[in-house]
């Protein structure tokens, strides 16, 4: 399918997709700008799983040469969104279920290390995420925001793992969120699935404020674990 990106645009026009937004103050290069592009496709469906991206075509969508996209595709790369095949080109990952239950794994003991760590910090720090979660509330009550609600979810887990003090940790959590974006959403299509997640944020965000590390540690764990069967499921249902 084509990219949504208007066609010609140049290099000084390319900013950073909202989807995503974790990553914007990161932003440097015209390539990171490109890959964030290609990705926000990826993630709204504009491309499926396994399907080719065409490095000319997107030269020529957004007015640059084949260079920056190729950078652009060795970044998605990394992140396991793209595989860059010798002959054949780039194509849009398509994950196994082993594949997407172990992502998720990963990522539930992570994410609960995480906050658990986020706990013993100043509750200054924990107060700034009060609007989030807030938002993530509001969102979920929207029946047609899911995009809108995983992405804010994805960020707050993100600004969370920032927040915790541990660069590194936060740099895995980012890598691990691009590579399971897809499945989250899918996770989190219905809007009671919506609405238990925003539940379980909440019981989070307030165990967090208690200095509770354990219970929001394991709130933070249902969080991941709970996308990670709904989308298990619908995969071997055949319905993604």
């Amino acid at each position: 399918m084509r990219p949504t990106a208007a066609p010609y645009m140049q290099e000084h026009d390319l900013h950073p997709v909202d989807e995503g937004r974790e990553i914007r103050s990161a932003l440097r290069t015209l390539p990171e700008q490109i890959a964030e592009r290609i990705y926000s496709d990826i993630v709204a469906g504009h491309y499926e799983p396994g399907e080719r991206i065409r490095e000319e075509a997107l030269a020529e969508l957004f007015g640059v040469s084949r260079g920056p996209v190729r950078e652009a595709l060795r970044i998605l790369e990394r992140d396991s969104v793209v595989r860059v095949l010798a002959n054949k080109g780039a194509h849009v990952t398509k994950l196994s279920t082993k594949e997407v239950n172990d992502i998720f794994q990963i990522r539930m003991l992570l994410a609960g290390a995480m906050v658990r760590r986020l706990a013993t910090m100043p509750q200054t720090v924990v107060t700034r995420f009060a609007p989030a979660v807030e938002t993530l509330e509001r969102l979920a009550l929207a029946p047609d925001g899911g995009a809108a609600y995983v992405a804010a979810s994805v960020e707050l887990a993100l600004g969370m793992a920032k927040a915790s003090d541990n660069e590194r940790l936060a740099e895995i959590m980012r890598s691990l969120a691009r590579q399971s974006w897809r499945y989250t959403r899918l996770a989190l299509h219905e809007p009671v699935r919506r609405q238990e997640s925003a539940r379980t944020w909440r019981i989070l965000f307030d165990a967090l404020l208690a200095g509770e590390g354990d219970v929001a540690g394991r709130a933070m764990e249902k969080l991941v674990d709970d996308s990670r069967r709904e989308a298990v499921h619908l995969l071997e249902s055949g319905i993604a």
